[in-house]
Formats: structure tokens, C-alpha cells, sequence
């Protein structure tokens, strides 16, 4: 009996790991977020393939009714989906399939409807025009639904075609008065959306102008949010001195044309394009841009204005990491994402789809990406030409425009749990929408938006230290501000007393700074010995307030040498390298610390270029300052930053996000104090006229610029001798 029980139980193992196996199996691509940093995050399935439409699905679904209409009159593959191009979803769940036909074909354009199960309830073909005239469609592009009509962007014939929901025809909106466009341009309306007040939105293919805005009768009401146009600075400034021939012959900068759009039950307009320069997008990504000049999909309000959100990692713009191709090893591909549909979920959810992969990328709506399916194949699940996207419920269906067949993906319990924490943080549920978040980060802990679900709870509850780490995993300054400052707000609630006693504390604390500096100062005025390096570093603080005497007194007097240059010059690196590890999290929320030597780098190698170009000029230009005299005089200008930047690393881990600005007011403040000090440093030093120095300063960066590419130049020189050499001696080991 125990041995069959044995056996038993290894079979329902082995059974239940072939089933784990087979599950997996069906899931052809990978699901996945991306971090901070830009790196791929594999995540938990948020949707699976459940099934796929093709021309056999609904054939096999038609009922005997149907299938003897369709047999007599229109022979036996009328149903046979020939160029799908489009889909819809209505608010029962219907979907509506636009089949541009065959272009040899005339009139074999259609619209299809199935029901919620995918079987044919309707087809759309051929119908009686407000002329009583029969009338058919040509290329139709696009559809849109609304819960009594059907909207049908027939592009061969310009023209919109509505219907009511059976299929009744109702009206056309036809092509708008000739004068709207520019001589010679054509209307060839592709997608179209309608809002409450019955006005009809219409995306052309070869308008460049916006979204067009009309009326039932088709008359004119404006274009809605053209595309920005930018130009290149070195084109700008080339072109003013072109002739008008020659602007003619350049490139010629226009708006981008969109290619689809969806409208929300707000009345904004969701609009994508791939128009857009690939570099020019993909480096908008890579800055995380929330600037809508390249983005590739826009929510725009009733006057054209873009109001999205872009509070994710990374603007929505599809792929970030533009060399991760697909999950086929025999398809390479890279650059931005082409976006060419929009598509609006349930729970605040969106997604866009990027034709180039065959990659559905869903958000939130605060632009938060919430994950990334899909991949080009052939196995069930992947797409071959993806071309459009709709929402049916917690449904996404995805046509292949390639196949000709749309793949149903069925959200899963991951989905599920997103979807429910979405719900409940609109619904206000907070307490339910935690219970969520915490499950979705049980299954997956690189869900940010989660921690911020979870933090914004804490901070409801007033437990704002805790929600200060929450919103730190998710890197959320917005809110991380908002609960230190209330965080603060109770510290100092409850030690009010200490507040008074460190102001005048660090009041003192400048005040004997000074006072100090003063006292060592006025006694190396009465004495003509050798000074101390100490005497040397306190005179530093007299040339800061009186840079002519100062500077008169470090060049004739002796107050100052090349060790207390170098030592203020190691002050200054050392608070620098201190600010790359020192600041507020405020400041550096990604803790991208620079290395030890490049924060060296960056303060010694402006200060050797400017020593050099300015002492080759003056050499050659009456200067009295020596090599020396330059390089002491810079270093000793230099002061006011470590003064500044070591007090404002710690002010910066006190404040709040609003109050950012006065810290980077102060460092502006020591950076422009230090140029005024180099300034009048060299002017004092050469005896140098004011026009002069204003010449010979300007100089002096232009030949810091050219040292700099004369050594980049002989960089790259000797490395390319050194690769020369190499090869010759691999060489020669070769043939020996």
C-alpha cells in the first residue's frame, strides 16, 4: 500500500512539473519593467494568449443563418479577412474589425462586428448614401464606436461614414472646404474619434497640421495640436545668410504628421505619431524629457494643449533601451520604438504599441510604466506586424495586420493585482489598495509604483519616516518632500527649544570665523617675515572682500606662495569631492556619485588651462604677472566655493524640494564670486587696463579651448601609434 502511495505521489509530481512546463510553454515572450538606470526588469506575466480571431475562428462561430446569406450571395470566403487595419471596441464588449480589402477589388472594404465571443453578428459592406444612391467604401483605414453609432474613416473616398449601431446607414461627414489645407494637399483621413458634443476628430495621413476638428455637415472648426517644429541651432544661423534659392534646397523643417488617435470620456485626445527624428526621440528618452517636443504620444485637452503626465523613469515613449531587440535571436533591430497606436484601459490604465517589436507598452496615468509585453514570432502570442490595439474589459486584443488574424491576451492574477491597486488608490481605498501593493511586491519587488502606493499610506497615517524609504526605493522626490516636510515640521514641533540655540550657535560660530580671520590678518600687516601656511590661508579671507589690496598684497608683499595656493586648491577639490558624497537625497536621488577623480579632474584641469593659456597671452601681450604670480592668484580667487559648498552640502540635506532653489542660489552666488575674483585677480596681477583684461580674459578661454583639443589631438595620436606598434609586434609573433 505505502509503495503505491509512493508511486502515486511521484506521478501527480512529475504530472504537475510537465503541466508548470507546458504553462510556461505558452507564453512565448517576457514580461518586463525597467528601473531607474535604464536596465530590464523581468516581472510576473500581466497578460497571457488566450485565443486567436482569424477567418477560420469566425467561420467556424457563423451561425447556419449567416452562413447561408453570406454562401449566396457572396460565394464561400467572403469571410476570409483580407487586409485588417483597424479594430474597436464598443461598451457591450463588441468588436469592430476594419478589413480595407483587396486593392484589386473594388468596394470589397468592410467594417465586421463580432460579438463579445467573437462570433459574427454583423457585417458592414455596402449601404444607401444620403443621395439614395448605393454607395460602398474604398481603403477604409479606421473606426471608432460610441454606444449608438459606428464611425468609419473611409480613406479612398475622404470621408467620414456613420452608422448606427446595426448598421444602418445615418450620414457622411465629407472632406473639408479646400481652403483649409495648403494648395495641393490631399485629405486622406485614417483614423477618427468623436466626443460627446457630437464633434468629429480625424487623424490624415498627409495633414501635418494636427488633429482636424469638424463638424456633422463637415464644415471646419480648427486643428487641434500641431506638432512642434524645431530647428537646429547651426541651421538657424547658417540659414540667415542664405539666399531665398538656397532655403529652398535645404531641408525643410515641418510639423510631423500624427497617425492615430482615442478619445477618453473627458473629451481629451490620446494621439500618437512615428514621425518623429529616431534620434531625436530616443535621446528625449534618455534625458528623461517630460517636454512633449518628441514624444510620440500626446493627451491633448480641448485646445490642443498636451497635458499628460511623463512622472515615470522614463517619458512613455516605448522601448527605452533601443538595442533590445526581440526575443528572436534571428531578428536584429534597434532604434526608438514606432509607436502607431493608443489604446485606453480600465483602472486609469493606457498602453501604446510599438510596431517595430510587436511590444504592447501599458501606463498609468501618471505615466508610470507599469510593464512591457509581446515579441515578434509566429507561435501563439507573438505578432508578426502588429497594427493595432483596443481594450475589451480586462482584455487586450492585439491585430496582425501581417496574419491577418487578432490574438486575445487575458490579464492575469498579476494583472489582477495591479489593476485592483489602481482601482482602489483612484477609488481612495487606501487601506484595501495597500493589501494590494504589498501582494504585487510578494510576486515582484521591482514594482515602484507600488512602494509608492505603500509610502503614501504611511504618510496618511502620519508615520512619515517610514514613507520617506518607501518613496526612496521608488525614487519619488515629490512625494519623499512632502513627508520630510512634515516630518520636519513635528521634529521641530517637538524640540522647539533647540531651535534658537543652533541659530545663534552657528551665528557665533561665523561670527569668531571672521572675527578670527581679522585678528590674523591686521598682525601679518605689522610684520615683513616669512608667514605661516596658516597666515597665508587666513589672508585668503581679506582677498575675497578686497580683491585690488588683496591680490596688490600676494604679488608684492608676500602674503600668499604656491604652497597656500595649492593648499586652497586642495580645500576647494576636497569640498567637492565631499558635495559628490554629502548631498541631500533631494539633490541626488539616483546616486550618481561621479568618481574621486573625475570630481579632481574637473576642478584642477580648468584651473592648469587657465594658468597656462592666460600666462602664453600676457607673456606675449605686456603682462607682469610670472607663471607663478598667475597660478597663486587663481587659487586664492577659488576660496569662495569650498566657503559655499561645504556649508550648502549640509544645508541640502535639510530641505524640502520648494526650498532647492536657495541652495542652488548660494552656489550660483560662489561660482559668480569666483569668476569676478579671477577677473580682477589677473587684472591686478598684469597691471592690466580694464579693456584689456575684458580682451585678454576672453582670450584666455579661447586659447584654454584650443590647449584642450591640441592635447585631445595628440591623445588620440599617440594612441594610434601605440595600436600601430602593437600590431606589428603581434605580427611579427605571428610569423615567427
Amino acid at each position: 500500500m505505502k509503495k503505491k502511495l509512493a508511486r502515486i505521489f511521484f506521478l501527480t509530481v512529475c504530472l504537475l512539473m510537465i503541466l508548470s512546463v507546458s504553462a510556461g510553454a505558452i507564453v512565448p515572450y517576457t514580461t518586463y519593467t525597467y528601473n531607474v538606470s535604464g536596465v530590464q526588469q523581468n516581472s510576473p506575466h500581466a497578460y497571457v494568449p488566450q485565443q486567436v480571431i482569424s477567418s477560420a475562428s469566425i467561420k467556424q462561430g457563423l451561425a447556419n443563418r449567416v452562413n447561408e446569406i453570406a454562401s449566396d450571395k457572396y460565394g464561400e470566403n467572403f469571410l476570409d479577412l483580407q487586409a485588417i487595419y483597424d479594430i474597436c471596441v464598443d461598451d457591450l464588449g463588441h468588436v469592430y474589425i476594419v478589413d480595407s480589402g483587396s486593392a484589386s477589388t473594388a468596394g470589397s472594404g468592410r467594417i465586421i462586428c463580432l460579438d463579445e465571443n467573437y462570433n459574427l453578428r454583423l457585417v458592414i459592406n455596402e449601404f444607401v448614401n444620403d443621395q439614395g444612391v448605393p454607395d460602398s467604401f474604398s481603403e477604409p483605414k479606421g473606426v471608432f464606436v460610441t454606444d449608438t453609432e459606428i464611425l468609419v474613416a473611409d480613406s479612398g473616398k475622404a470621408r467620414i461614414v456613420i452608422f448606427d449601431k446595426v448598421g444602418n446607414f445615418k450620414t457622411i461627414v465629407p472632406e473639408p472646404a479646400s481652403d483649409v489645407f495648403p494648395e495641393a494637399s490631399v485629405y486622406t483621413p485614417v483614423a477618427v474619434a468623436t466626443d460627446a458634443a457630437g464633434r468629429v476628430y480625424v487623424v490624415s495621413s498627409t495633414t501635418n497640421y494636427g488633429v482636424i476638428s469638424l463638424n456633422r455637415d463637415g464644415s471646419f472648426n480648427g486643428f487641434i495640436g500641431p506638432q512642434k517644429v524645431t530647428i537646429d541651432a547651426w541651421d538657424y544661423f547658417w540659414r540667415m545668410f542664405q539666399t531665398a534659392e538656397q532655403k529652398k534646397s535645404n531641408v525643410q523643417y515641418v510639423p510631423t504628421e500624427y497617425n492615430n488617435l482615442t478619445i477618453d470620456a473627458d473629451g481629451f485626445l490620446y494621439v500618437t505619431t512615428s514621425s518623429i527624428d529616431a534620434a531625436q526621440q530616443q535621446a528625449a528618452i534618455q534625458s528623461k524629457s517630460k517636454a512633449d517636443t518628441y514624444a510620440p504620444v500626446k493627451k491633448l485637452n480641448p485646445s490642443g494643449s498636451d497635458v499628460m503626465n511623463r512622472n515615470g523613469f522614463f517619458p512613455p515613449s516605448g522601448e527605452v533601451d533601443v538595442y533590445n531587440g526581440t526575443g528572436n535571436k534571428d531578428i536584429t533591430i534597434s532604434g526608438a520604438s514606432k509607436i502607431v497606436d493608443v489604446a485606453l484601459g480600465p483602472n486609469g490604465m493606457w498602453s501604446i504599441i510599438d510596431q517595430k517589436r510587436s511590444k504592447v507598452f501599458t501606463y498609468d496615468s501618471n505615466g508610470v510604466l507599469l510593464f512591457v509585453f509581446g515579441d515578434i514570432g509566429d507561435q501563439v502570442g507573438n505578432i508578426q506586424n502588429l497594427q493595432a490595439i483596443a481594450y475589451q474589459g480586462s482584455n487586450i486584443l492585439l491585430l496582425d495586420s501581417t496574419n491577418n488574424t487578432i490574438t486575445v491576451y487575458k490579464r492575469t492574477s498579476y494583472g489582477d493585482l495591479i489593476a485592483n491597486a489602481l482601482q482602489n488608490t483612484e477609488d481612495q481605498n487606501y487601506d484595501a489598495a495597500v493589501n494590494y501593493y504589498t501582494a504585487i511586491l510578494q510576486r515582484n519587488n521591482n514594482y515602484d509604483s507600488a512602494y509608492v502606493g505603500i509610502g503614501q499610506s504611511l504618510y496618511r497615517d502620519g508615520e512619515y519616516m517610514q514613507a520617506m524609504q518607501y518613496f526612496k526605493y521608488a525614487y519619488d522626490t515629490v512625494n519623499y518632500s512632502e513627508a520630510y516636510s512634515a516630518y520636519r515640521k513635528e521634529w521641530v514641533e517637538d524640540y522647539v527649544i533647540l531651535i534658537p540655540v543652533i541659530i545663534v550657535a552657528i551665528c557665533l560660530l561665523i561670527s569668531w570665523f571672521f572675527r578670527h580671520a581679522k585678528k590674523v590678518n591686521k598682525r601679518g600687516h605689522a610684520y615683513k617675515e616669512k608667514r605661516s601656511l596658516g597666515e597665508e590661508l587666513w589672508y585668503a579671507i581679506y582677498v575675497i572682500f578686497h580683491p585690488f589690496d588683496g591680490f596688490w598684497d600676494i604679488k608684492h608683499e608676500k602674503r600668499g606662495s604656491v604652497k597656500g595656493a595649492t593648499t586652497i586648491l586642495a580645500i576647494t577639490v576636497a569640498a567637492f569631492l565631499y558635495q559628490s558624497v554629502g548631498r541631500g537625497w533631494l539633490f541626488n536621488p539616483y546616486q550618481n556619485g561621479a568618481s574621486y577623480i573625475m570630481v579632481f579632474m574637473s576642478v584642477a584641469l580648468p584651473v592648469a588651462l587657465w594658468v597656462i593659456a592666460n600666462w602664453c597671452l600676457t607673456t606675449l601681450f605686456d603682462g607682469e604677472g610670472t607663471l607663478k604670480d598667475v597660478y597663486i592668484a587663481t587659487c586664492y580667487a577659488l576660496t569662495p566655493l569650498p566657503l559655499f559648498v561645504i556649508p550648502m552640502t549640509i544645508v541640502s540635506n535639510f530641505v524640502t524640494a520648494d526650498e532647492m532653489s536657495l541652495v542652488s542660489m548660494f552656489l550660483t552666488l560662489a561660482y559668480v564670486w569666483t569668476g569676478f575674483l579671477i577677473f580682477f585677480g589677473m587684472m591686478t596681477v598684469h597691471d592690466y587696463t580694464l579693456g584689456k583684461n575684458i580682451a585678454i580674459s576672453l582670450c584666455t578661454l579661447l586659447g584654454a579651448a584650443i590647449i584642450m583639443f591640441i592635447a585631445m589631438l595628440f591623445t588620440g595620436l599617440i594612441q594610434k601609434v601605440f595600436t600601430f606598434v602593437y600590431n606589428i609586434i603581434v605580427e611579427i609573433q605571428f610569423r615567427m
